[in-house]
């Protein structure tokens, strides 16, 4: 093993993995720079930074005091959290009835399952039932009706089909109820998938935009991303939002790398913590002892 790390293909491997990762990272460090850099400076380097020059937080500051980005981070945060575990909960409940394979019926329910993918309800039938649940103007309209993905869903009832039946069926003999089968079996087999469908989730709440415009027209229900979106279609000198602050206005360029920064940031740190649960092969061994 020592000898195999040692030759020059081991090298050779080692040096294009670490070109591979630079170039997956240096853009995102290299907004950063920008965002923290005067515009002369980077318009010196025309856009390519290897450190900041000329340091600078006007523009976080600029972002801080635009006008409801706070709330409307707090809004973010508070549709990702909840939205994602209420969605992991619907979705682990159903993928684990679908996975029954004593269930009966089971084919034709997974089947009327599976058309939802395909066919919807439609935009206006959708909005009225929204209107009709009085869920218009309010969070809740951003995380009931998504607490389900098809898709996520039949992706986690492929994993627990994958599950050993002797382990269910061990634990059943040992008089076992359901519930006890599917918190102590079930999910933490199924970890390495949660983890994934979490990451799904969340990052689909977080990037939540189109529904926001569609269902909340109230200025202190928007999220991160319209609010963002706002700043780039909004003609900042006719802006009527931001008054004498027009004299202090950082340069556009390092807005939008700023804005790139405070909205990916916090979901990029969630990585680390799920990255150890993709590793395969949990179940190796899981019958033996």
């Amino acid at each position: 093993m020592n000898r195999a790390k040692s030759g020059p293909g081991y090298f050779i491997m080692l040096l294009i993995l670490t070109a591979i990762c630079l170039s997956m990272v240096y853009p995102f460090i290299n907004l950063f720079f920008i965002s923290i850099s005067e515009l002369s400076e980077v318009m010196k380097s025309k856009g390519l930074l290897l450190y900041p020059k000329s340091p600078t937080l006007f523009a976080y500051r600029y972002l801080v005091k635009y006008p409801y980005l706070g709330v409307s981070y707090t809004n973010t945060v508070f549709i990702t959290i909840v939205g994602t575990v209420l969605a992991l909960i619907m979705s682990t409940l159903g993928a684990n009835v679908l996975a029954r394979r004593d269930l009966p019926g089971r084919n034709i329910l997974t089947t009327f399952v599976i058309i939802t993918m395909f066919i919807g309800g439609g935009l206006i039938p959708t909005y009225l039932n929204m209107r009709d649940f009085k869920l218009l103007n309010t969070l809740w309209v951003l995380i009931l009706p998504a607490m389900i993905s098809t898709w996520n869903m039949l992706l986690l009832r492929n994993f627990i089909m994958s599950i050993p039946v002797e382990l269910t069926e061990a634990c059943r003999i040992d008089g076992c109820g359901e519930l006890r089968i599917l918190v102590q079996i079930i999910i933490p087999l199924s970890l390495p998938i949660l983890a994934t469908l979490a990451l799904f989730y969340g990052v689909g709440r977080w990037n939540e935009y189109s529904s926001v415009i569609i269902y909340n027209s109230k200025q202190t229900l928007q999220t991160i991303q319209v609010i963002i979106r706002r700043m780039y279609i909004t003609s900042l000198a006719d802006s009527t939002e931001l008054g004498d602050k027009l004299a202090d206005l950082p340069p556009l360029e390092t807005i939008r790398a700023a804005t790139v920064i405070f909205t990916t940031l916090p979901i990029l740190c969630v990585y680390p913590f799920l990255q150890k649960y993709f590793a395969q092969g949990i179940m190796v061994g899981s019958l033996k002892g």
